[in-house]
């Protein structure tokens, strides 16, 4: 009982950190149920027929585990940190491959990245939840196929050039109409 007693601070101290819990919804012979699991400390879990009452319970799991790993003098895991990613990548490929890619990006007139990470994307179908991120993603949308992305490019490209046609040419005739009405004394 005396050790019980000296443990309850230290598990308290544990139970405050932020573990990561993954719930999982089961299904039996038809019959649904979830577990609740802590990753960071092996074989802690918990069970319940609904996804609350496992999230409930896992509290308790993580205590009785947390206290029989200190009175058993076993280290208990600390909670693993959240990654971040800077979104940058250093990749490593065979010559072939990225010549290949480069001269993929070339055809659908699009960046070597903005091709990869379309690509990437396409496999994970990942889809970006905000649009603000950054610049390279702009000019090729990862969750649009890369054909569809050179399609919107080469549309965009002859709409640009046929309105730039259209200026020049009312320019000219502008010019036409002053030059006509210059030398009739207007």
């Amino acid at each position: 009982m005396r050790m019980m007693e000296q443990t309850a601070p230290a598990v308290d101290r544990f139970l405050e950190l932020p573990y990561h819990i993954v719930l999982v919804r089961d299904e039996d012979d038809g019959e649904e149920s979830w577990t609740a699991r802590v990753e960071e400390l092996p074989g802690c879990e918990a069970h319940d027929r609904s996804s609350e009452g496992a999230a409930r319970a896992i509290s308790k799991a993580m205590e009785q585990w947390v206290a029989a790993a200190l009175e058993n003098g076993a280290e208990v895991p600390e909670p693993r940190r959240t990654s971040t990613h800077s979104g940058r990548l250093l990749l490593r490929m065979p010559k072939d491959l990225h010549a290949e890619l480069a001269r993929k990006a070339d055809r659908e007139e699009v960046s070597l990245n903005s091709l990869i990470t379309a690509m990437l994307a396409g496999a994970v179908s990942w889809q970006r939840d905000d649009a603000t991120e950054e610049a390279a993603f702009v000019e090729s949308p990862v969750d649009a196929p890369p054909n569809e992305v050179a399609t919107r490019s080469r549309f965009l490209s002859v709409a640009i050039l046929a309105n730039l046609v259209v200026v020049v040419l009312a320019a000219l005739a502008a010019i036409a109409l002053l030059v006509v009405a210059w030398q009739n004394g207007w």
